[in-house]
């Protein structure tokens, strides 16, 4: 595997990763991308925030603005589509930056870059959710089971710029306390799932490695070119 092709980002008392360092890193390397260099997958826990994506309402907001700052939650516009969701620690963001031809092959490949990306979080998260499926639409992501009902564990909000895919998807490993507090995660009133819910504090490290590697590796097996 490529050192530069995958990058890891961590949010750390010591070293802190926010939202807005994600935005503009994804956007230097989309610049990049433009410009002929390969793309990047990049793997962030960022700190505590809500994201507001394109199709933005108040309604998926149940604070007011100023209860997120107490809390110690960022509010932050994106240029995601999608509606509001919450990023933070005991959660992997992914962003497959790079471009729809040497992703997928096809200059217009939205739907396989789409297709391979959830179709990869599916196979992960299928160790621990066996009836996982994906979801279109306002439900767009991996859900733990098809049909009515089931929790959605991963959330999808893509932007396609100059055909230069950008964002990507976030994966639930562990809650904490800011957890989706206070939001209608994409306007839906449905619940959240977690890969290690019941994870201790001592195993939490743990869980999210050995997830990390198994969502890279099977977004490597569709997306060969990253690795």
């Amino acid at each position: 595997m490529s050192v530069s092709s995958v990058e890891i980002h961590r949010h750390r008392p010591e070293t802190p990763w926010s939202y807005a360092d994600l935005a503009r890193r994804q956007e230097a390397v989309a610049e990049e991308v433009r410009g002929g260099a390969p793309g990047r997958l990049i793997f962030s826990e960022v700190a505590p925030v809500v994201t507001l994506g394109f199709r933005k309402t108040e309604e998926d907001l149940l604070f007011a603005r100023e209860g997120y700052a107490a809390r110690g939650i960022a509010l932050l516009e994106v240029t995601r589509g999608g509606r509001a969701t919450y990023h933070g620690p005991g959660q992997w963001v992914v962003f497959p930056v790079e471009s729809l031809e040497r992703l997928t092959g096809d200059r217009k490949g939205v739907r396989k870059a789409v297709e391979g990306l959830l179709g990869a979080i599916r196979a992960a998260v299928g160790t621990r959710f066996s009836g996982a499926e994906i979801r279109e639409g306002k439900e767009a992501g991996v859900w733990t089971q098809s049909g009515i009902g089931g929790a959605k564990v991963a959330a999808l909000g893509i932007r396609i710029r100059d055909g230069v895919i950008q964002h990507g998807v976030s994966v639930n490993i562990f809650p904490t306390s800011e957890s989706f507090a206070g939001i209608r995660p994409c306007g839906l009133d449905a619940p959240v799932a977690y890969l290690a819910p019941e994870a201790a504090p001592a195993e939490r490290e743990r869980a999210m490695l050995d997830w990390r590697e198994r969502i890279e590796r099977e977004l490597l097996a569709r997306f060969p070119n990253f690795a």
